[in-house]
């Protein structure tokens, strides 16, 4: 009773985390989001503004991951806005 009551609770624990998971994205869809929050233009014209970030920053810094550009961008930003 104690064993089988154990499993359980490990998996609500095991499930939880991984709904979570699944729930936040991958980190470049949050990363994403977090330009589009930061960003004052409307939706299209911000991401028509990421993809030719993202496109010049391919060009510069090629076979880097797409979050590690998005977090280039956002650093970016960041720093104009100092």
């Amino acid at each position: 009773m104690e064993g089988s009551t154990a499993l359980i609770v490990v998996g609500l624990v095991v499930f939880v985390v991984v709904l979570g998971l699944v729930l936040r994205g991958t980190e470049a869809q949050r990363l994403r989001r977090a330009w589009f929050r930061n960003t004052p233009l409307p939706r299209m014209q911000a991401e028509e503004s990421l993809a030719r970030h993202v496109m010049a920053l391919k060009e510069r810094f090629p076979g880097r991951t797409e979050a590690w550009y998005l977090r280039k961008i956002l650093a970016e930003l960041q720093r104009d806005r100092r």
